[in-house]
C-alpha cells in the first residue's frame, strides 16, 4: 500500500534544486555514488566542520580557572544534524566528528584520555537526545507545537544533558582537570542546556522549514530587521552599562519587551536566533568577568548567567509554540472554509446543470407537446391548454433563473462587469427597486476567484436588500484603485444593528468568508433607519488579465 507522506527535511535536501546546480558544475561528483550518497557525504562534512567550529567557540567561552565551558555548541550542532538525517546514516556522522573533535581539542593541551572521554559524552548526549526526540515527535512539528517543544525540552534540553553530565564531570575529575564534581556537573549541565535550546531550533528550522526566511511583505522584513537591530543595541547597552546593579536591571527590563515582541510576531525561529546571540554575548561577558552578571567568583558569575538565560528563554519559547499552534489552527480553518465553499460551488454548478439540461429540457418538450395538442384539441379545452402552456412557460423561466443564480455561467463569458450589469437588471425586474451601477477602471477580466467572490457578495447583498431592507434605491460602485478592486453597495433602507446581526446573519458571514479566501476584507456599516453600506476590498495580483 502506498501512503502519501509530506516530504521530510532530508528528502527536500536530497531533491533540492541548488544541489542540481552543484552537480552540473562538478559532474565528476556523480561518479562517486548516487544522489543520496553524495548528500550524506556533504552532510557529514558540514557536521564535522560545524562541530569543529563549535569546539573553538566553546573553548573561547571557557574561563581560565575552569575546565567546563559556559556555552558548549558541539553537542547541540550534532544533535540538530542527527534530527535532520535518517538514523541509518547516524554512524557516518559520528565517525565524521571524531577527527574534528581530536583536531580541535588536542592542540589546546587536552590530554588524550580526557579528549576521548569528552567525545564519548558529547556523542552520547546528541545520540540519546535525538533518539528519544525522534521516537515521540516528528521534527516538522518540534518547535511549532507545545507537545513537540515539551518533548524537545524534556529529552533534548534536560534529559540527555542531565545524564551525560555525570560522565563528563567524572572524566574531568578522573583525569585531574577539575576537583569539585558537583560544581563541574552543574556548570556542564547548564552550559549544554543553553546551547541546545538556543542553537538546535535555529539549525533545524533553517533546513527543515526554509519558509521561516520568507516573509509575506516588505513591511515584515523591515520589522524583523528593526527588532534585530534593537536586540543588538540592548546587548551593546549591557556591555557598556551592565556592570552596575542599576544597569543590570535596566538590561533585563529592555530585554523582556523585545523577546515578547519577537515571540508574538515572528515565532520560535527568530526568538531562538535572538536568544542565541544574547547567550553568546552573555557567556563571553560572564567568562571575562563583565556584563551583566557580576558575582564574588567567576564560577558564580557563570552560573548566574546560565540560570538567567534558562528562566528567560523557556517561557518565551512556549509562547512562540502556542502562537504557532494558533496560526496553524487558523490556517486549517481557512483551508476548511475554502474547501467548503469550493464544494458548495461545485454542487451549485451540478444542480444548475441538472436544472438547465435536465428539468429545463423536459419542460421545453412538454410545452411543445401541449402546443401541438392545443392545435388539435376540442375548442372547449383550448383556453385551458393555453393557460397550462403559459404556466409551464413561467415555470421554465423560473427554472432558468434559479439555474443562473446557482451558477452564473455568464460570469465566465461576460466577465465581472457584464455579470454585474445583468445581476442588477434581474433584481430590478423582480420589484420596484431602482439599482444604479457604476464601473470605474475595472478590467473586463479578473481572476475568476476574485470575480466570483465579488459577484456572490453583490448577489447576497441585493438579495438581503430585496427581502429585508424595504429600500427603493441602491447604488453599486465598482472601481479599481492602484492594485485593489473596491465594491460599494449602498441602499436607503431601514438598516439594522450590525453588532447583533453579525452573529445571526449567515449571509453576512458567508460574505466575509468569501472575501477572506481571496485575501480581501469587507466592512458593513448600518444603523436603524439610516440605510446600509457594504464595502468589499480585494487586492488584485498578476493572475488578473
Amino acid at each position: 500500500m502506498n501512503v502519501s507522506r509530506r516530504p521530510g527535511p532530508w528528502a527536500r535536501f536530497v531533491d533540492a534544486p541548488e544541489v542540481d546546480h552543484v552537480l552540473k558544475a562538478f559532474p565528476t561528483l556523480t561518479s562517486f555514488g548516487d544522489r543520496d550518497q553524495i548528500r550524506i557525504a556533504v552532510a557529514a562534512f558540514l557536521c564535522a566542520f560545524g562541530y569543529y567550529l563549535g569546539n573553538l567557540v566553546g573553548f573561547a567561552l571557557t574561563p581560565l580557572e575552569a575546565p567546563i565551558s559556559t556555552f558548549w555548541p558541539p553537542n547541540a550542532i550534532l544533535l540538530a544534524i542527527l534530527l535532520l538525517v535518517p538514523r541509518k546514516y547516524w554512524w557516518i556522522l559520528l565517525l565524521a566528528v571524531l577527527p574534528a573533535h581530536l583536531l580541535a581539542q588536542l592542540p589546546t593541551g587536552v590530554p588524550i584520555t580526557t579528549c576521548l572521554g569528552w567525545y564519548i559524552s558529547n556523542v552520547a548526549e546528541a545520540v540519546l537526545g535525538a533518539f528519544l526526540i525522534s521516537q515521540f515527535q516528528d521534527n516538522q512539528k518540534l518547535f511549532s507545537h507545545v507537545r513537540g517543544l515539551t518533548i524537545f525540552l524534556v529529552f533534548g534540553v534536560f534529559g540527555a544533558p542531565l545524564l551525560t553530565s555525570f560522565l563528563d564531570a567524572a572524566v574531568v575529575t578522573g583525569t585531574g582537570m577539575g576537583k569539585d564534581y558537583w560544581l563541574l556537573w552543574t556548570t556542564r549541565f547548564l552550559s549544554n542546556m543553553i546551547a541546545t535550546f538556543t542553537l538546535v531550533p535555529v539549525i533545524v528550522l533553517t533546513f527543515s522549514t526554509p519558509s521561516w526566511f520568507r516573509r509575506t511583505s516588505w513591511r515584515a522584513d523591515v520589522e524583523a530587521c528593526a527588532v534585530i537591530l534593537l536586540v543588538a543595541l540592548v546587548i551593546t547597552y549591557g556591555f557598556k552599562y551592565g556592570a552596575s546593579e542599576r544597569g543590570h536591571v535596566r538590561f533585563v527590563y529592555m530585554l523582556f519587551p523585545l523577546l515578547l515582541w519577537i515571540s508574538l510576531r515572528f515565532g520560535v525561529f527568530l526568538l531562538s536566533f535572538s536568544l542565541l546571540a544574547i547567550s553568546l554575548c552573555a557567556a563571553w561577558g560572564a567568562t571575562h568577568g563583565r556584563w551583566p552578571f557580576l558575582s564574588d567568583t567567576l564560577i558564580g558569575n557563570v552560573l548566574s548567567m546560565q540560570l538567567f538565560l534558562c528562566m528567560v528563554a523557556l517561557p518565551f519559547m512556549y509562547l512562540g509554540a502556542v502562537l504557532a499552534e494558533l496560526r496553524e489552527t487558523t490556517r486549517f480553518l481557512v483551508e476548511s472554509k475554502s474547501r467548503l465553499i469550493d464544494t458548495q460551488e461545485q454542487e451549485r454548478r451540478r444542480i444548475a446543470r441538472e436544472l438547465h439540461d435536465g428539468v429545463g429540457q423536459e419542460l421545453a418538450l412538454l410545452e411543445t407537446e401541449l402546443s401541438q395538442l392545443q392545435q388539435t384539441a376540442d375548442p372547449n379545452l383550448t383556453s385551458r391548454l393555453s393557460a397550462a402552456i403559459q404556466q409551464l412557460s413561467e415555470i421554465s423561466t423560473l427554472t432558468r433563473e434559479i439555474s443562473h443564480g446557482l451558477h452564473p455561467s455568464h460570469l465566465e463569458y461576460l466577465g465581472l462587469d457584464g455579470a454585474m450589469r445583468k445581476l442588477c437588471r434581474d433584481f430590478s425586474k423582480e420589484g420596484s427597486l431602482e439599482i444604479r451601477y457604476y464601473n470605474t477602471n475595472v478590467p473586463e477580466r479578473l481572476d475568476f476567484g476574485i470575480s466570483l467572490s465579488l459577484f456572490r457578495v453583490a448577489q447576497e447583498a441585493l438579495s438581503n436588500v430585496t427581502k429585508y431592507s424595504r429600500a427603493s434605491h441602491v447604488q453599486i460602485r465598482l472601481q479599481k484603485k492602484q492594485s485593489c478592486v473596491w465594491m460599494d453597495i449602498i441602499d436607503d433602507g431601514i438598516g439594522f444593528e450590525t453588532d447583533r446581526q453579525a452573529f445571526n446573519g449567515i449571509g453576512l458571514a458567508n460574505m466575509r468568508d468569501r472575501m477572506e479566501l481571496v485575501g480581501g476584507k469587507i466592512t458593513i456599516k448600518s444603523a436603524p433607519m439610516q440605510g446600509t453600506r457594504i464595502r468589499a476590498l480585494v487586492p488584485t495580483n498578476s493572475r488578473a488579465a
